[in-house]
């Protein structure tokens, strides 16, 4: 390799660090370790990202806010209508970008992108497993009419749900107190049409982590996005489709398809940085850390609870 190629491949060694550095922690729900996946407000492993639009009705004034990832060569980014995006689109150098939405930035792609979003895949799997591996505090099975799940304590919390189905504006709302995270292991089904996942008492939408890890796609239904979620959806086998919905967080998907006025808006910075690698029962070796925008690799233990 001659001088001129290795000062090359130096610079977009030095540009893909310099991205993930600069990506915004736009992922910061519940105690599972999301790594570079945690960067991205909406990031397709498998396939592809299409939005039609038009921009939604909680737009602020974007359609999606934050970093945008396709990580598949061989699949496309499409958009179109008066979405508007706000953020970096990375795209993997072989798929196709094809966008008649004028809010919508042009990508960036390159070898060293490749990379960066091959490792996104590989931590959204990672944390994914890592989540179902946690013992639940409740089980349930279908949850199809209005539903809380509420602890008065302050902690960390697992649920494992066969599925959720609503229609008729039905809700799960899930309450705690500030500094609580809750993990739902959703093994089925995820159908809103219409219908919600809200967050009350101290709880965010930050404190939330949604690990769905069924293959029938995730459904929003719903005029004005009436149906809603509040936390990160992690869904790496499944399509997740906004039509419409809003979601108050992010999406980690196979793929993700959106219209009709669907919205993808950042998670308030409310969550200290600690609360991804905190849990109650979870020792995180510092030692083994590796802090380069989110690519954590923490080893951790489960004590047993009090």
């Amino acid at each position: 390799m001659n001088n001129t190629s290795h000062s090359a491949l130096r610079l977009s060694s030095a540009l893909a660090l310099a991205i993930a550095l600069l990506l915004p922690g736009t992922a910061k729900a519940s105690v599972v370790n999301l790594g570079q996946a945690g960067q991205f407000t909406l990031l397709a492993m498998g396939g592809g990202i299409d939005d039609s639009g038009p921009l939604g009705p909680q737009s602020n004034p974007y359609s999606v806010d934050g970093p945008v990832g396709v990580v598949t060569a061989g699949q496309k980014f499409q958009a179109s209508g008066s979405v508007s995006y706000n953020g970096a689109i990375f795209l993997h150098s072989g798929v196709t970008f094809n966008s008649s939405a004028q809010g919508v930035p042009q990508p960036t792609m390159s070898a060293a992108i490749d990379s960066m979003l091959q490792q996104a895949k590989q931590d959204a799997f990672a944390a994914s497993a890592f989540a179902l591996s946690l013992s639940p505090n409740q089980t349930f099975g279908t949850i199809n009419s209005n539903t809380s799940i509420k602890e008065n304590s302050v902690g960390n919390y697992v649920f494992n749900i066969t599925d959720i189905n609503f229609s008729g504006a039905k809700n799960l709302t899930l309450s705690a107190p500030a500094g609580s995270t809750y993990v739902l292991n959703i093994s089925n089904g995820i159908v809103l049409t219409s219908g919600s996942i809200l967050v009350a008492g101290g709880l965010s939408a930050a404190d939330v982590l949604i690990n769905y890890t069924g293959t029938a796609d995730v459904r929003f239904s719903g005029g004005g996005n009436t149906s809603q979620v509040y936390g990160t959806i992690l869904a790496p086998n499944a399509t997740v489709g906004l039509h419409p919905g809003l979601v108050v967080g992010s999406v980690i998907a196979d793929a993700i398809t959106m219209s009709s006025g669907a919205n993808v808006v950042p998670v308030p910075e409310v969550a200290p940085s600690s609360v991804i690698f905190g849990f109650l029962g979870l020792i995180v070796a510092v030692s083994s850390r590796r802090a380069l925008a989110g690519r954590v690799r923490a080893v951790a233990t489960r004590d047993s609870r009090k």
